[in-house]
């Protein structure tokens, strides 16, 4: 492992740190160079050598970069192995490619642990050299930093990251598992808002990302599978309820009622049940009137003609 991490640290992106063409060396700090700039090898430390940068700010912070790089690129590295053994693909074209692809997604959900927020220059050894350029008033800096993260912060971002991971899944089971308990039709849409949002967190290449589509769809289907079921039709009032799988499915949104010859509806709920009262004097039973109920399912209408009784 710690000769990966100097193989990691050799192989950032460097920047050419020959001076230019006119610029003078003004200024060294520390005035004497670090041994530490010739001899990066201890492994208990990331490494930037020969950062430039048009101000000290900058160049700082494009180091800061590629340390945030390299923690997260170890990470990877480590975990990258375990995500392919435990997932199933249908890749095609370059594995290379597809392994970048991983590795770059690992990258970014690793900047949202919160250990890595505690990552700071203040932390770290920097040495850099400032270059001036008398004619033009140009200059530019070429800074040198060691890190200190060990193997013990690289284990436990491991672990931050395979919980992470863990609660991505949890989560897609637990989503998988109530759609048998759906009790309110508004659930539906929060449910899939929430699983667009996990999709969302995963790389194209995620094996999770089929599960939580077919997820989705099953989700959608509930829509398809809700029913009004009339429970009671009297003159003058009719009892109706959202029916998913033999049990009552509540919903907040009110009924639309309408008829060709009923008026002054009153609309009233309890328990799942809506309540539907109503003035049939203008209806006449051999018109073979009826009442529309329209309740709003996600895109979906569901709705139900009922006969008007007298």
């Amino acid at each position: 492992m710690k000769k990966l991490v100097v193989i990691l640290a050799i192989m950032l992106p460097l920047v050419a740190t020959a001076q230019r063409k006119g610029f003078k060396l003004v200024e060294s700090v520390p005035s004497s160079e670090p041994k530490w700039v010739s001899a990066r090898e201890h492994p208990d430390f990331i490494y930037v050598m020969g950062q430039e940068g048009t101000t000290l700010a900058d160049a700082k912070n494009a180091a800061m970069q590629s340390v945030l790089s390299d923690i997260a690129m170890s990470v990877a590295v480590n975990v990258n192995g375990d995500i392919t053994d435990r997932s199933v693909f249908n890749v095609s074209g370059d594995k290379v490619t597809y392994e970048e692809s991983v590795v770059n997604n690992i990258k970014t959900k690793i900047a949202k642990i919160p250990a890595i927020q505690g990552i700071a220059i203040q932390k770290a050894d920097v040495f850099y050299k400032r270059f001036y350029k008398k004619k033009t008033g140009e200059e530019y800096y070429v800074l040198y930093m060691r890190y200190p993260f060990n193997e013990f912060e690289r284990r436990d971002l491991i672990k931050a990251y395979n919980q992470m991971e863990k609660e991505i899944d949890d989560k897609i089971a637990k989503y998988a598992e109530d759609i048998d308990d759906i009790k309110n039709v508004e659930d539906i849409k929060t449910s899939i808002t929430a699983l667009v949002g996990i999709k969302k967190e995963l790389s194209d290449d995620d094996s999770r990302i089929n599960q939580i589509n077919t997820i989705i769809g099953m989700y959608n289907d509930v829509y398809n599978s809700i029913m009004i079921d009339v429970v009671d039709n009297i003159p003058g009032s009719v009892v109706v309820r959202l029916v998913y799988d033999n049990h009552i499915i509540e919903t907040s949104q009110k009924p639309r009622v309408n008829s060709d010859c009923a008026t002054d509806f009153d609309i009233r709920t309890n328990n799942g049940l809506w309540f539907i009262g109503y003035d049939s004097r203008f209806c006449y039973p051999q018109d073979g009137p009826t009442i529309n109920v329209v309740f709003k399912a996600g895109a979906k209408n569901i709705s139900k003609q009922i006969r008007i009784q007298f």
